[in-house]
């Protein structure tokens, strides 16, 4: 959580007075932080990298999210190009650090999606290992499939590809501890087409729309992340089940 909290002296004077804006993490009993904010008169909250918990009492709290992937600055831009992209199938794969919480991973992936296209309505884990989750799920009108590979082998990273008719569209987010830029490609009839770059990390991009957003507006963050941990708890209650 010290990177978010260093990304707001990055920030122009124009920003709220860093005194006035409590970062909660999400990785402990992040609701009671949320509460004690709200309660000791934050004017703006931001909850970073929440992992699934039961928070139903704050659906109508006025906090931003800050997640891993869909945080990354370049997620506009690439949202545009995967609606308007003909195509019905995604793949989306993580590549995570050992000891990674495989559960956290896969709410964090529903919340990419979500930013991305729209809101995963069902998923189904197909295989749960200490160091592996693969997963099935549908949109409206897509259908998802999910990887999670807990290994040091590789940095870690995310990964989104919409398969279309005559190519793809394909999202690479590097890890959020820099500033280093996703890679959004769209590959067409005529070539693939290299999205310009942003270097800006996502815990900055997450506190430019704080400042971005009227406090009426901060109501449905928490609101999508409540029906992403539904979804992801549901799954992994069947998988383990299964297991047991």
């Amino acid at each position: 959580m010290s990177a978010a909290q260093s990304a707001v002296a990055t920030l122009p004077l124009s920003f709220p007075d860093p005194g006035d804006v409590s970062i909660v993490d999400g990785a402990g009993d992040w609701p009671a932080g949320v509460r004690q904010a709200l309660g000791s008169g934050a004017t703006a909250v931001v909850l970073v990298h929440p992992r699934p918990a039961e928070f139903a009492d704050l659906l109508t709290a006025r906090v931003i999210v800050d997640s891993p992937w869909a945080s990354n600055p370049v997620i506009d831009n690439a949202a545009a190009a995967f609606r308007v992209a003909d195509g019905n199938h995604i793949e989306c794969r993580v590549v995570a650090e050992p000891g990674t919480d495989l559960g956290d991973a896969l709410l964090h992936q529903l919340t990419l999606i979500r930013a991305l296209f729209n809101p995963i309505r069902t998923a189904t884990i197909s295989y749960l290992s200490d160091h592996a989750l693969y997963a099935e799920g549908s949109t409206d009108d897509v259908r998802v499939d999910f990887s999670i590979i807990c290994t040091s082998a590789v940095p870690t990273s995310a990964t989104v590809r919409l398969l279309t008719s005559d190519g793809s569209v394909e999202l690479t987010i590097p890890t959020g501890d820099t500033a280093q830029p996703a890679r959004l490609i769209t590959v067409g009839p005529h070539g693939a087409v290299l999205a310009p770059t942003i270097y800006e990390t996502g815990h900055r991009a997450t506190l430019r729309r704080l400042h971005d957003t009227a406090p009426a507006d901060r109501l449905t963050d928490l609101n999508q992340l409540y029906d992403d941990v539904q979804v992801a708890s549901a799954a992994l209650a069947v998988a383990e089940g299964a297991q047991s």
